[in-house]
């Protein structure tokens, strides 16, 4: 839902008025360049949140934003986001220039709980854009011991954030040649005692469109379960807003 006519989006919210709630700005923190923190606080006690669920957030009288939290504490009341500031787009600048005690609409989480927890070895693929969803995910694993590892493809200046928080996976910068995927040379270099472990586990792709088509076409051709490959792109090259 990126753009939708006012009234349109007045009727929603009336009618799902449950679904939907007032959250609050009190905090914002850069983390990198081109990597934005912010937590909103609200009463969630009507949510019920599962890894993987987005929130839908009002960002002008008729433009919506799909985000992923990074924590969700219903008991305490707030959620944390964290933002890609290098896209250009309606999102980017709204929330680049938020400030600290500015309400604004958001839906409660809504979606499919995409973690197996009857699975022990998880693997990811993403960008910048889902720092933030591996985190969550990463905090879930810790939960139930189980193992995550994966890979992500990032500018260089969101790499050492991701050092610091997220220790179990590996990195490789961006390229710039449409037609160049490191992260396809990369799996095909994970040696077969460790690929006999991960073949069977779960497997999360998301982020660019494009790039997870090409890595699950990868996936397949290992032998990867399409049943075991979860997709969620982030953002397209040439369109505003999934």
């Amino acid at each position: 839902m990126p753009k939708i006519p006012k009234l349109i989006g007045t009727i929603v919210k009336t009618a799902w008025s449950k679904m939907f709630v007032t959250v609050v700005v009190t905090q914002k923190e850069q983390l990198a360049n081109g990597l934005l923190r912010i937590r909103f606080e609200a009463d969630l006690s009507n949510s019920k949140y599962e890894i993987g669920q987005a929130i839908l957030m009002q960002i002008s009288d008729t433009e919506y934003r799909n985000y992923t939290p990074s924590i969700f504490n219903k008991e305490e009341g707030y959620f944390d986001v964290i933002f890609h500031q290098k896209a250009k787009g309606p999102g980017t600048t709204f929330f680049k220039n938020i400030t600290i005690g500015t309400e604004l609409t958001s839906s409660l989480p809504r979606g499919l709980n995409i973690y197996d927890e009857n699975t022990y070895y998880h693997f990811f693929y993403g960008d910048d854009t889902c720092i933030g969803f591996c985190q969550a995910l990463q905090e879930e694993m810790k939960k139930n011991n189980h193992k995550l590892e994966g890979l992500l493809e990032l500018s260089d200046h969101s790499i050492p954030y991701a050092n610091d928080h997220l220790p179990h996976m590996e990195y490789i910068e961006k390229s710039d040649d449409k037609e160049v995927y490191p992260a396809v040379d990369y799996l095909e270099s994970i040696d077969t005692y460790r690929w006999n472990k991960l073949v069977h586990g779960q497997f999360y792709l998301m982020g660019n469109g494009k790039s997870i088509q090409k890595f699950r076409k990868a996936l397949r051709a290992k032998g990867v379960s399409s049943n075991n490959i979860i997709t969620q792109p982030f953002w397209i090259e040439g369109k505003i807003g999934l």
